[in-house]
This record gives structure tokens, C-alpha cells and sequence, in this order.
């Protein structure tokens, strides 16, 4: 038996000799190292730049790029299948170019990344929620997404045990396909998954949007956080290039052909993933980078610094003689005493900055929104009532 006995001989006009194998290695390989040099980054940021002890997100996420490093692999397995004749099959040829060997152990090749795969988008997802708990603490969002995205591959991880009668007819169909039998259409469970999966995503990333923006901040700083939250919309759009390409597998002889598509985005998917998760990590090592900057004479950060430089040197001068006497007046409960609050004038513009730092910051409109401009965009401005007296 070979190949054209089950598939049926080539449709006219198809040309044999094209391979996409060259081109979707390169894909692969290229994100997948971008996605370990983040993860990197990320551990070292932790560590040396924060001085921050890893948590259950960092690791979780480094255990997401050890298996990450797995699927790479059997997606250029899949594509490059080798077998004694030395001539190379898979993904990526068209079906007819290949053997029913290499049919045989392609298939048993895509069945172990789909269970791969699976665990893989579960534990990028739970870093992510780790996350969110470790900066805005567990609430029941991060709760009903936990349950939601467990539950959900679980479930999955289960199907696909036990889509064919025995597991072994999944890759034994070319070969004998009287051998089993599949308890369900496998073309859906594609298709349902992946579509579970972009709205599990959609869920996570609106979980920390209502917590920000009950933050006081600036309208404009929380538009910047939830921006660099957003970013892991990436990974949606990922997702729906991937449903794209597995509509194409229904029906469709030309499997291996079909599969490349899939196979790329398959990996692309989580590579995606797991670097719009540390990038919100990142943002220190990107500050600090950005810091180091040559800035131009004129540009929006020196004036911010310049003006209010020059509002703190003005206003020290016109508040000074009409301001510290009260103060000192309230703090003694008289506003009657004309005792010198200061005793020399260094020692008075100390205290008078201090003093300020501490009271007139909240009361100035126009020094606040210097100050707030000139603070980082990724900033988060905590509100404080302290209350104090003075014996």
C-alpha cells in the first residue's frame, strides 16, 4: 500500500515540489528565541534590578519556557521527518511527497504537542493571574478565571485522551484505518479549543481593568498601565490567525500541506504569550534604559524638570514670610506667638521644604500636575490620610 491508495492520486495542477519547510523553521526557531531571552530578561530583572525574591509567577512562567523549548522541537520534527531513506517529510510538503512511515510517526508527533500545547497555555495563564494576584492581591476575578482556565484544559487535556478507541488509532488511521475509531469529529475539538482558549484570554485580560482604574491616578497613567496590561491582546490576535488556518483542515486531503499553517501559529501562539506576560516585568529594566537616553536640549522631559525647578525656587520666596508663622502659630494651638519658627536661613528652607512636602503638595493644583507629569507613566500615586500632633 502507498500513499496514493488512501489519498488518491494528486489533483491536476499541483506542483509536488514545493516545501514550506525552510520557511516555517525559521519562524519558529526566530520567536521562540526572542520568547527564552524575555524570560531571561525577566529573571534577571527580578532578581539583580528589583532585588526581589522569584514568585509563584516566575516560576511558573520559566516551567511555560521549558515547555515551550519542547514544542520548538516537535514542531521541526514535524516538519523535517527523516527517515531511512534519508529524504526529509512532514509539515509543510505536500501529502503525496510523503510515506505512510512518516505519516505514522508525523501523527504520533502532532499528538503529543496537542497535549503539550495544552499544558503549555495553562501555565502561561496561570503566571499571568499569579500576577495580578501579587500586585493587586486575589479577589474573586483572578478567582473565577483561575477556575475557568483549569477547568477548561483539564477538560481539554481529557477529550483529547479520549477522542479515539484505542489512543493508538490517532496515529494508526492512515495506516489501518479499520484499526478504531474516533468517538468524535477531531476537527471540532480543534476548533472548539482554540475558540475556548481566545475567550479564557479576553476574560484575563479585563481582570485587573476595574482594579486599576479605582487607583488614584491620573486619567492619563491609567490608560498607560492598562495599555502595557492590554499588550497580551497579542496573543487574541495570535489565536484567531490560528482558528483561520484550521478551518482549512476540514475536509481537506492535503493534510500535511494544511497542517504547516497550523503547526507555525501553534507555537507562535505561546511564544506570543509568554513575552506579553513579562513585559509588564520588564518595565524597570525598560525605565531604566529609557533613563539612560541621551535627552535633546527642549524636549518635554527637561522642560517638566525646568519649570518645576523654577515653580519650587518662586514659590519658596512668596510663601515664606506669610506661611510659616501660621504654621507654627497652629502647631502651638495659638496663631497669636511671633516666636521665630527658624533659627537660621538654611535650617528654614529645610523645614520649609519639608513642610510643604508634607502639607501643601495636596493643596496646590498647578504643583501637582508638575509633579505627577514628571513622575513615570507607569507610576502608581498612593493616597495617604496621616494623622499627627505636635506636643
Amino acid at each position: 500500500m502507498n500513499i496514493t491508495d488512501i489519498f488518491g492520486p494528486p489533483p491536476p495542477g499541483i506542483n509536488l515540489d514545493d516545501n514550506r519547510s525552510s520557511r516555517d523553521n525559521s519562524v519558529v526557531v526566530t520567536i521562540c528565541i526572542l520568547a527564552v531571552l524575555t524570560v531571561v530578561a525577566r529573571f534577571l530583572v527580578r532578581k539583580y534590578v528589583q532585588g526581589a525574591r522569584l514568585a509563584a509567577d516566575d516560576w511558573l512562567i520559566g516551567a511555560s519556557t521549558i515547555l515551550l523549548i519542547a514544542l520548538l522541537t516537535m514542531s521541526v520534527f514535524g516538519i523535517n521527518i527523516t527517515i531511512e531513506s534519508g529524504s526529509f517529510y512532514g509539515f509543510g510538503k505536500h501529502v503525496w511527497c510523503t510515506t505512510l512511515e512518516a505519516m505514522l510517526i508525523m501523527r504520533k508527533t502532532l499528538f503529543a504537542y496537542l497535549l503539550i500545547y495544552l499544558v503549555e497555555l495553562l501555565l502561561i495563564k496561570l503566571s499571568i493571574l499569579m500576577f495580578y494576584r501579587r500586585i493587586f492581591g486575589m479577589n474573586w476575578m483572578i478567582w473565577t478565571t483561575l477556575f475557568i482556565s483549569c477547568g477548561w484544559a483539564i477538560g481539554s487535556f481529557v477529550a483529547a485522551l479520549c477522542a479515539s478507541h484505542p489512543i493508538s488509532y490517532f496515529w494508526t488511521e492512515t495506516v489501518d484505518p479499520a484499526s478504531g475509531r474516533y468517538r468524535y469529529n477531531f476537527y471540532y475539538y480543534y476548533l472548539g479549543n482554540a475558540t475556548a482558549n481566545v475567550v479564557t484570554d479576553v476574560l484575563i485580560l479585563l481582570v485587573p481593568i476595574h482594579t486599576v482604574w479605582k487607583l488614584q491616578m491620573r486619567t492619563s497613567q491609567k490608560i498607560g498601565v492598562c495599555g502595557v496590561l492590554l499588550l497580551g491582546g497579542f496573543v487574541c490576535i495570535a489565536s484567531g490567525i490560528r482558528i483561520h488556518y484550521i478551518t482549512f483542515l476540514k475536509d481537506n486531503v492535503d493534510i500535511t500541506w494544511a497542517l504547516s499553517d497550523v503547526s507555525v501559529w501553534s507555537t507562535v501562539e505561546p511564544c506570543i504569550g509568554i513575552i506579553c506576560a513579562c513585559l509588564p516585568v520588564l518595565q524597570p529594566f525598560i525605565r531604566a534604559a529609557v533613563k539612560r537616553l541621551p535627552k535633546l536640549p527642549g524636549s518635554p522631559v527637561q522642560m517638566r524638570r525646568f519649570t518645576s525647578h523654577v515653580r519650587e525656587r518662586t514659590s519658596f520666596h512668596t510663601r515664606y514670610s506669610s506661611k510659616h508663622e501660621m504654621w507654627h502659630g497652629e502647631a502651638q494651638g495659638t496663631r497669636t506667638s511671633p516666636t521665630p519658627f527658624f533659627h537660621s536661613d538654611q535650617d528654614s528652607q529645610t523645614q520649609l521644604k519639608m513642610v510643604r512636602t508634607r502639607v501643601e503638595i495636596e493643596n496646590d493644583p498647578a504643583e501637582k500636575n508638575d509633579l505627577e507629569d514628571g513622575m513615570d507613566p507607569m507610576a502608581i500615586r498612593v493616597k495617604r490620610v496621616v494623622h499627627w500632633t505636635v506636643d
